[in-house]
């Protein structure tokens, strides 16, 4: 089965689940692993989906054994498993890599669909991210919409700054990374 099969299948099933009509597009990908150097320790994916991103992290030449993965979808993680044998894989919602990572992260890449999210289910991703990650890490985000993917009061709350791709139109549908940094000057309570 191919991933647009199985992709769209799995968003039938579970449309609360699965936000995206199709797997991210190459272009994005791409934009998305732009912030992933060979030389970092550990990266972490959230929401891996059907590891088009994945692919494009590893070919920035990132060892598979220093990327781990986390992702909802059953069908999602045995394709991920399948595809990437050396890369760890776990079938556990983001918030979990407080208990289950390998961290300190150098980055963490996002294709959680964040923007339509209650701002306290951003905040319980983001924050378990933040908590894993070194001091000015980027956290990478993809969005399909008109506005940043985490909210206002999100940004604010954890110090975070960020920068944006231009449009990616040839994404369906057409997508934006955004790439949020936490403040040296910021500290948790």
């Amino acid at each position: 089965m191919s991933d647009l099969s199985l992709f769209f299948r799995q968003f039938l099933r579970r449309p609360s689940e699965i936000r995206a009509i199709a797997p991210t597009g190459n272009a994005t990908a791409r934009e998305m692993a732009r912030a992933v150097t060979p030389e970092m320790a550990s990266v972490a994916e959230i929401g891996a989906g059907t590891g088009t991103i994945t692919r494009a992290i590893l070919g920035r030449g990132l060892p598979p054994e220093r990327l781990e993965l986390y992702e909802l979808n059953a069908a999602f993680c045995a394709r991920l498993r399948e595809r990437f044998p050396a890369v760890t894989v776990h079938n556990l919602p983001a918030q979990e890599m407080v208990n289950v990572g390998r961290g300190p992260f150098d980055a963490v890449v996002s294709g959680v669909p964040t923007l339509p999210m209650p701002d306290e289910l951003q905040a319980s991703i983001v924050g378990a991210a933040l908590q894993m990650m070194k001091p000015g890490a980027p956290f990478v985000q993809i969005t399909y919409g008109p506005v940043a993917p985490l909210s206002e009061a999100v940004r604010k709350r954890f110090g975070l700054s960020h920068m944006k791709s231009p449009r990616i139109w040839s994404n369906l549908p057409p997508a934006r990374v955004y790439i949020f940094r936490q403040s040296r000057a910021w500290c948790q309570d």
